[in-house]
């Protein structure tokens, strides 16, 4: 690899997680497709709560190392109104992967579509996987492209700083 194009990825590793934070502070008005073709409109599913938009795509790598992780994290903060919702960016020529995939890995959370990228831009992403969790209210708290494994950590104390700590579990001397 010619130093030049060295110099330029060294350059968009340092610039990337910079770029991440120049995202919205507050959420746009969005809508995206579900695999059904339904409209959501991200207005209307803060109303229930904190949302994980994850944005991903079946050809992205880190997305498909990312997604199970994602999973997970939305089991155990689902009962305290977390809503996790995962947006497939690819386009045209990919979009008709999205759902047998989806089924294939068992999701246990809703997937929608944005081929036209618009939700994407509108959130600030440049590149996927990119996540951002919004409060109820519509606050950006955290938004970052790539995948990095402590993230559902992270999400979890910003979760745990906007809705309290988690109740004790019945039956638990406390």
């Amino acid at each position: 690899m010619p130093l030049s194009r060295k110099i330029l990825a060294a350059a968009m590793l340092i610039l990337l997680p910079v770029m991440a934070l120049a995202g919205p502070k507050t959420l746009p008005r969005i809508q995206v497709t579900d695999l059904d073709g339904k409209k959501l409109d991200f207005q209307e599913i803060l109303k229930e709560g904190p949302v994980l938009p994850n944005l991903w795509a079946t050809w992205c790598k880190p997305c498909l190392a990312e997604l199970p992780k994602v999973q997970e994290f939305h089991k155990e903060w689902e009962s305290r109104g977390l809503q996790l919702v995962a947006v497939s960016i690819d386009d045209a020529k990919t979009q008709k992967q999205v759902k047998p995939f989806v089924h294939r890995h068992k999701f246990e959370f809703p997937v929608y579509t944005d081929p036209n990228q618009e939700a994407f831009r509108k959130m600030g992403g440049r590149a996927v996987p990119y996540n951002v969790l919004i409060a109820q209210d519509g606050t950006v708290l955290d938004a970052h492209f790539g995948f990095r494994p402590k993230d559902p950590e992270k999400w979890g104390e910003l979760l745990t700083e906007l809705l309290g700590p988690a109740p004790a579990e019945e039956g638990s001397d406390g």
